[in-house]
């Protein structure tokens, strides 16, 4: 009988980082770990989290959770008296029987070998760019109160950004890396006024899943591991001396290339979400040593300067001044640059730039200079 007073101790002293570690390799994702599930046949790294915070473990594919005890007792198949004194010995707790148990990491079940990435052919993304009926084009073209320097910019910004129309009459993001490769693509349903429509029972799909469904094409899940990227990061190397500016949603992405587009100075990248905000996903652009500036939507300011700490890199900076300083009540708790960007220029009078813009309304010139970018003359 282990008294509960060293089971204590020993559950104070394992680390479910430090006790899985021994047994498999772990990749750090953001403020968690990642490695393929030791307790079903995992292909992909991704479904198996570790939370050094909780000191707990989860598989979203196949349910195991535990922590380190439950680990132990699951992977080296022994019983919780015996897991105790396993734990005791690696932490150098005396507990009665431990000096019996052999604490060096068995041998890891079998790894099935990573499955290559799924990449799409370039055709497949060129031969989707006509935008004539998609309504997000549209709205950016006839809704928005551009000035005529901005307003020419619209095409070249629609074609540099690959911005795509589907069969299905949703707008397509496609993601593609600095080197080109196609990896996937986000679909989006947009209403008339340029908002995502998400009463459309179809307003939200990623083409790698309708690939899939369709066995017909010979897309399966068994064969490549999707691996999503920074969209517009395909720029990255067309413009090598440029700083990169990231926001959350690829629309906004576009609108911000539309008001400034000098990308020999700024290129804009959406992350699509904060959980792609680390530094793997920003590992291209951080291996150039390129500044990074981030803008949260208003509604994420602490998490995304809680992100950049977390990536370890000096040159990311988070500008947060449009979503505090600048933001209004009509704006709403969830708006982005891009919402308070648009708002100042729909309540302007149609300049003929945005130095015209200027004069007419200070707050833009306020914003120009917060973003630390060059207006266009």
């Amino acid at each position: 009988m282990i008294d509960k007073l060293t089971i204590e101790r020993v559950k104070e002293a394992a680390g479910i980082v430090d006790v899985i570690g021994d047994f498999y390799e772990l990749k750090k994702q953001g403020v968690e770990y990642a490695c393929r599930c030791p307790f079903h046949e995992d292909r992909h790294i991704g479904s198996f989290k570790i939370s050094p915070k909780k000191n707990y473990a989860k598989c979203f594919s196949c349910g195991w959770q535990g922590g380190p005890i439950d680990f132990i007792m699951q992977h080296e198949r022994l019983s919780f008296a015996d897991a105790i004194r396993w734990l005791g010995k690696k932490y150098g707790i005396e507990v009665e029987g431990s000096d019996k148990m052999d604490v060096r990491p068995s041998v890891p079940r079998q790894q099935v070998p990573p499955l290559p990435m799924l990449t799409l052919p370039m055709d497949m993304a060129l031969s989707r760019r006509n935008l004539d009926g998609d309504t997000l084009a549209g709205w950016i073209r006839t809704g928005i109160n551009w000035g005529t320097a901005q307003r020419s910019r619209i095409q070249k910004v629609f074609s540099e950004y690959m911005l795509g129309h589907s069969v299905q009459g949703m707008s397509i993001y496609w993601q593609i890396d600095e080197q080109h490769r196609v990896r996937t693509g986000k679909m989006m349903r947009y209403k008339p006024d340029g908002h995502r429509d998400k009463e459309s029972p179809y307003s939200f799909d990623w083409i790698h899943s309708a690939l899939y469904r369709d066995q017909r094409l010979g897309y399966s899940s068994d064969k490549t591991d999707v691996k999503t990227c920074l969209f517009g990061l395909h720029l990255l190397n067309t413009y090598p001396r440029a700083d990169v500016h990231i926001v959350e949603s690829e629309k906004t992405a576009i609108l911000m290339a539309i008001a400034y587009g000098n990308h020999e100075r700024q290129v804009w990248m959406a992350c699509g979400g904060i959980g792609n905000l680390n530094r793997e996903k920003l590992g291209p652009i951080i291996a150039q040593h390129r500044n990074i500036v981030l803008y949260p939507d208003r509604d994420g300011v602490g998490k995304w300067r809680e992100k950049s700490m977390q990536m370890m890199y000096s040159q990311v900076t988070v500008n947060d001044k449009p979503v505090t300083e600048w933001w209004t009540e009509e704006d709403g708790q969830k708006a982005d640059i891009a919402d308070i960007l648009i708002r100042i220029i729909n309540q302007s009078d149609r300049p003929a730039t945005i130095a015209d813009a200027m004069d007419k309304n200070p707050n833009i010139k306020k914003l120009i200079d917060n973003l630390q970018l060059e207006p266009v003359k």
